[in-house]
């Protein structure tokens, strides 16, 4: 697991940033969906509210393989996640749940992972470029 640079994690934490969850089935078939529940937690994990995912959650079963990208205007960083673990109960759902909830949206459960890679997505001279 690497950590995750500050740069990152401010674009993370930033409201207008697009967050973005890809995985894929096991027939190699990429599928991506926007998860604004995206978080960093203090464990330098990462991890994304089960909201309406569907093709994602199965994917993720199948496979373990997923993404993050997260962008805002020429700035963008992927995150390469592994070792996915979904919970439906504790304090880290508890509280995504109660967040989610104020939003009128459902929480079935939260998603956790391991941080493999990061690379920088920008649009500039680093892009392609690993930075963890």
């Amino acid at each position: 697991m690497v950590a995750i640079p500050q740069e990152v994690l401010d674009l993370m934490n930033d409201k207008a940033a697009v967050k973005t969850l890809l995985t894929s089935c096991k027939c190699g078939q990429p599928h991506g969906i926007v998860c604004g529940s995206i978080f960093a937690g203090p464990d330098g994990k990462v991890g994304v509210g089960e909201v309406l995912m569907k093709r994602s959650k199965q994917y993720l079963a199948e496979t373990g393989k997923a993404a993050m990208l997260i962008t805002a205007g020429p700035k963008s960083f992927e995150l390469v996640l592994k070792n996915p673990v979904r919970m439906d109960s504790g304090p880290v759902f508890d509280n995504l749940k109660e967040v989610l909830g104020k939003m009128n949206l459902p929480c079935f459960g939260v998603w956790l992972f391991d941080v493999d890679e990061v690379w920088n997505e920008s649009a500039g001279p680093g892009a392609g470029t690993k930075i963890a």
